[in-house]
Formats: structure tokens, C-alpha cells, sequence
């Protein structure tokens, strides 16, 4: 029975490992997470280029690491689940948005503006990322993967999908330690936009993916 188990479980995960769908899946938490990575940076860029006063610094932290994520899982969740009936799709086009923001908020006149713009401009962007981090699993139950492969495929959508944790963090620190003041800030942003692109190109390629292998199973059962 043991190793009729094991046998299982390998054939699980060998065929986890041979699913496109999976690793798809797998590397949208990964451009998810790269880009949510960048938010922790844009404390030290509203007080070094805004020059936040320290009384609006504690506040800010509170919205952007608690408020928006209260917020930002039922919105994510309702707009994907009601209005758009697919979470990857939600995932694409909010991939689309992030892009543009990013590339917005790189060609805005920072040193000028007022410092509650930029608070709202950086807040509107965390947001947006928040409702992708509450949604960025579901396309495995979209997708119907079988039962006995579902752990199998969180297991790899996690290893994968948390991986800029091990070095997103170092390379924007890096990037800013290198590049002083608004330059460094506009290249990280950079960086996040071609994330984002990254993940935009990823999460079409998944809504494909997944519309195929529901008309396969449709055709299968007919």
C-alpha cells in the first residue's frame, strides 16, 4: 500500500509538473508578488522626494499595509467573481492597469507636486495590487484542476509565485542605494512596469489556456 502511495503521489506531481496551465498560474503570483514587492519602497520615496512629515508616516503605513488589504479582498474578489466571472481575466486587466500606472507615475512631475497627491497616487496603485494578491490562486479552481493534484499545484504555485521574496527586496534596495534620490525611484518603477508587463503577457496567455481546457473537457464529457 506504501508504495502504491508514493507511486500516487510522484504520477501527482509528475503530471503537475507537465501542466502548462500550472506554471502559468504559477508565475502570475510571481509577477504579482514582484511588483507588491516594490510597495515597501514607497514609504522612503513619499519622505525623501515628498518629504512626508513624520505625523503622516505612521498613517500611511496603517492604509497601506492594513486598510488596503481589508479592503482590497472583497473588491478583488466581487469584481472577479460577479462582474467579471474569471479571476485570471481580473488578473490580466489589472496587470494592464499596473503598467500604465507605473508608467504614469514615472513621467509625473514628483518634486512639484503636493504631498497628498502623492499619497493618494501611491495609496490607488497598493490598492490595486491588494485585490490581486486576493485573487492570484483562484485560477486553479478556474481551471478545474483535478482534486488530487490541487496540492501539488498550490505547492508549486507558491515556491514559484513567492520567489521575489529571496531577491526582490535586495535588488530595488540595491537599485536605490546606487541611484540617490528620484532617478533611483524612477527605475525601480521601471522595473515594477516590466513586471507588470510581464504578468499582463502571462495572465492572456492563462485566460487562453484555461478557455481551452474547458472547451477539452466540454468536448471530453460530450
Amino acid at each position: 500500500m506504501k508504495k502504491e502511495d508514493g507511486a500516487s503521489k510522484n504520477t501527482s506531481m509528475t503530471s503537475v509538473l507537465k501542466d502548462k496551465t500550472i506554471w502559468l498560474i504559477a508565475f502570475n503570483v510571481f509577477f504579482v508578488y514582484a511588483v507588491y514587492c516594490g510597495l515597501t519602497f514607497f514609504i522612503p520615496f513619499l519622505k525623501n522626494i515628498y518629504l512626508l512629515p513624520v505625523a503622516l508616516v505612521g498613517a500611511y503605513g496603517i492604509i497601506n499595509q492594513y486598510c488596503l488589504k481589508m479592503i482590497g479582498g472583497p473588491i478583488g474578489g466581487m469584481i472577479s467573481d460577479k462582474i467579471l466571472k474569471s479571476p485570471s481575466k481580473y488578473l490580466c486587466y489589472t496587470f494592464i492597469i499596473s503598467t500604465a500606472a507605473l508608467v504614469l507615475l514615472i513621467m509625473l512631475p514628483h518634486e512639484s507636486m503636493p504631498v497628498y497627491l502623492g499619497m493618494a497616487c501611491t495609496l490607488g496603485f497598493g490598492a490595486i495590487v491588494f485585490t490581486q494578491r486576493a485573487v492570484f490562486f483562484a485560477p486553479i479552481g478556474e481551471a478545474k484542476i483535478a482534486e488530487n493534484k490541487t496540492g501539488a499545484a498550490m505547492a508549486l504555485g507558491s515556491f514559484i509565485g513567492y520567489a521575489p521574496a529571496m531577491f526582490c527586496f535586495s535588488l530595488y534596495g540595491y537599485i536605490l542605494d546606487l541611484n540617490p534620490g528620484i532617478i533611483g525611484y524612477k527605475i525601480v518603477f521601471g522595473i515594477m512596469a516590466c513586471f507588470a508587463f510581464c504578468g499582463a503577457v502571462v495572465s492572456v496567455m492563462l485566460v487562453k489556456r484555461i478557455s481551452q481546457r474547458k472547451k477539452e473537457m466540454l468536448a471530453a464529457e460530450a
